[in-house]
């Protein structure tokens, strides 16, 4: 019997051009259009996301510390050519200059950080300065205090100030990896240079770009606008689902055909349950047909096949419970109100918020975090994830939101679902 509703629902699916219009044949025409108009700028703003911008603020310089460094040595015994060598010596391997024009100027670390260099700022002013992703000052005696502690054993340790911006975490742990590893360089000199290793090999090592290429690990494989379109349709037009089959269920009532059927036996949960079971049959056949012409027709090479199953069966579900809950308010209200509502309004929330449209993120890390909790945003952002190429465990932290979701559907459609026949 069970099998028997849900054929009937299918056939009138199938019977029906509107939602064959709309789960398939649009989805395609805007994955097509969206992916190719767009295909350049998602490219350009790719490149751009990765580049940090960098201020160093240098409140001295060598010159003008070279005076109180040669007073300093001096009163250590060092004098004639003896103290112009190792002056020589000191400024060849001071840390910030290997650090603006070794580190940051090298080709791999300038493809991620623009540094731009001042002597004097406002710093209140420029913190306010949304585009400027990091602020490193360096005080005016930093090189003193260095010398004397990296080589006489001085306690007064060298400090600097390294202030990040919050908007882009990116890009920030980006400028953090590279201050890090420079700071561990010129803070082991003495130990190395003592061991007959300068300290500008230290300094200049390439375990800073390696940090970099860990933040970025996500990026490795990057997202083109075929791939990102085509799972945002998919995740977009699968909610469509739940309309077009609450609205054939209140067809029925209107017709008589759910009253019959009561009055012949069937009971009402088996009827919710064939709505629920037909809605996550649709929704999985219709996302393997968008997924296939992603593949065949626009080139794109899926991966992580298993996680995908899992992330496409878990929204299908989530589909088909919102089948039952969105024909269980049609059939209380007797009226395509909700339906309505829910295409009109609903749908088109959730697909701004989860990401559909265009990456939210880019926007507002605030509404792309509420994104994430919507069950099409936590699907778009699961299968994402894993087309960057992470592992399974990725999908994990996603999956929890779609079940609540369907189980708060289900719970509801059990509850409210009509136990007897429904008058129109």
């Amino acid at each position: 019997m069970l099998s028997s509703l849900i054929g009937k629902q299918m056939k009138m699916l199938l019977r029906n051009k509107q939602p064959l219009i709309i789960l398939l044949v649009m989805p395609v025409v805007l994955i097509t259009i969206l992916s190719t108009a767009l295909a350049s700028v998602m490219n350009n703003e790719e490149e751009m996301a990765i580049q940090a911008r960098l201020v160093l603020v240098d409140e001295s310089s060598w010159e003008q510390e070279e005076a109180s460094i040669r007073s300093f040595l001096a009163k250590q015994g060092l004098n004639g050519p003896a103290l112009d060598g190792v002056i020589n010596e000191f400024k060849r391997n001071d840390p910030i200059y290997i650090l603006e024009n070794s580190i940051l100027v090298s080709e791999d670390v300038s493809n991620y950080i623009v540094l731009e260099k001042k002597q004097t700022v406002v710093l209140k002013e420029m913190r306010k300065d949304k585009e400027i992703d990091g602020i490193l000052t360096i005080p005016s005696n930093f090189r003193s205090n260095y010398i004397k502690s990296a080589y006489f054993e001085d306690n007064q340790t060298p400090e600097l100030e390294l202030l990040l911006s919050q908007e882009n975490e990116i890009r920030a742990s980006i400028i953090q990896s590279i201050i890090d590893s420079w700071q561990t360089g010129y803070t082991k000199s003495l130990a190395l240079s003592k061991a007959g290793i300068a300290p500008s090999v230290v300094i200049q090592s390439n375990q800073a770009v390696e940090k970099i290429e860990q933040v970025l690990e996500e990026g490795e494989r990057k997202i083109p606008a075929s791939m990102y379109y085509t799972v945002g349709m998919l995740v977009m037009f699968a909610l469509y689902t739940p309309a077009f089959l609450s609205g054939f269920a209140l067809q029925e009532v209107q017709w008589k055909v759910y009253d019959r059927l009561i009055l012949a036996g069937i009971p009402a949960t088996l009827y919710a349950c064939s709505i629920f079971l037909t809605g996550t049959a649709v929704a999985v056949i219709q996302q393997a047909i968008l997924l296939l012409f992603g593949r065949f027709v626009l080139g794109i090479d899926w991966i992580g096949l298993d996680a995908m199953l899992v992330i496409v069966l878990s929204y299908s579900l989530f589909v088909g419970g919102l089948s039952a809950f969105l024909t269980t308010i049609q059939l209380r209200t007797k009226s395509e109100g909700a339906s309505t509502v829910f295409t009109g309004f609903v749908v088109s929330v959730f697909s701004f918020l989860g990401g559909s449209f265009f990456n939210i993120g880019d926007v507002s890390s605030l509404l792309a975090n509420i994104g994430n909790f919507t069950p099409n945003g936590a699907t778009m952002t699961a299968i994402l994830s894993i087309q960057k190429g992470r592992e399974l465990e990725v999908i994990w932290s996603h999956l929890p939101v779609l079940y609540a979701w369907l189980g708060l559907c289900v719970l509801l459609a059990i509850i409210l679902f009509p136990k007897r026949g429904v008058t129109s």
